[in-house]
């Protein structure tokens, strides 16, 4: 099976990692509604369905901006309640947030059932691997939250590179693991790892090596590509922050990303990370 799933992380800009303890939330509008919209309407103008890995806090202060791309056909996924990486959480608040998520949810949209899920900052490792069976006992199916490289804040280096049952180690594969992984895609040219999957990447690397790579890529299996709404945002507001933090949080931000995003849907034909679930399983993917 080969194919192409487009995820967006839809949080506000400050649920990024580098901005989440520097905002006072109280005196900084969220910039959701104005990130999301642009988005929605360019991916009805191409006929694309995504995955939206939603924050729980955005749902409640966004209902109807969530009920929009729920009729849109898009696919609603958690991406936790608040935005706390695993690394943060024991296994019993983070199973608090799956279940405040999942009710909020069934409040908003009725008749919705999320069933994947992404961890922030891509915080699923081996020290936080009983998240995956929090999430098969609250009625998840799939996860995307394994980053099958070394970075210095995430990364499960030596991951497969094609969807799996991953096995508490992320490395290995167990057939009788309840979800399926969808690792990042990541193109490997013998020892060297470049990360082509979208967010950063896709805000830094250069254009002709992303789509270079993720055509090499799809040879082994589907791709995901990842990104945020306010990285599309030329409103983002701008903090300030050393040179190397604002440099990974706002290089080319707005209409550089956009134009960016743009090429990727003319390269590539997009669906729903659950839909394609449902085929690689149809397939035969997990034989």
């Amino acid at each position: 099976m080969s194919g192409a799933a487009l995820s967006i992380d839809l949080e506000s800009y400050w649920h990024a990692e580098l901005l989440r303890t520097r905002v006072d939330r109280a005196k900084m509008a969220d910039r959701v509604e104005e990130a999301t919209r642009p988005l929605l309407d360019l991916l009805a103008r191409r006929d694309v369905r995504a995955t939206f890995f939603t924050v729980g806090e955005v749902i409640e202060s966004h209902p109807d901006l969530i009920r929009d791309i729920v009729a849109a056909g898009h696919e609603l996924a958690c991406h936790t309640y608040t935005h706390r990486p695993l690394w943060e959480l024991d296994e019993a608040a983070f199973e608090e947030e799956i279940v405040r998520f999942n009710a909020l949810v069934a409040r908003v949209t009725p008749g919705v059932q999320p069933r994947g899920f992404r961890a922030p900052t891509f915080s699923l490792s081996p020290a936080t691997a009983w998240a995956l069976d929090v999430l098969a006992r609250r009625g998840y199916a799939y996860d995307s939250s394994v980053f099958p490289m070394k970075t210095p804040l995430y990364g499960v280096p030596g991951a497969p590179l094609r969807p799996y049952r991953p096995a508490s180690n992320l490395v290995e594969e167990d057939p009788a693991a309840p979800l399926l992984e969808w690792p990042m895609t990541v193109w490997r040219i013998g020892p060297v790892t470049v990360p082509v999957c979208g967010g950063f990447y896709l805000r830094v690397l250069p254009m002709p090596l992303i789509l270079h790579g993720l055509k090499q890529a799809a040879k082994s299996g589907p791709m995901v590509i990842y990104l945020h709404p306010w990285e599309l945002d030329p409103g983002t507001p701008r903090l300030p922050l050393s040179a190397q933090d604002r440099f990974i949080t706002y290089h080319n931000v707005g209409d550089p990303m956009r134009r960016r995003l743009e090429r990727l849907l003319d390269a590539f034909d997009f669906q729903p990370m659950g839909a394609m679930s449902r085929q690689w399983m149809m397939d035969g993917g997990d034989r």
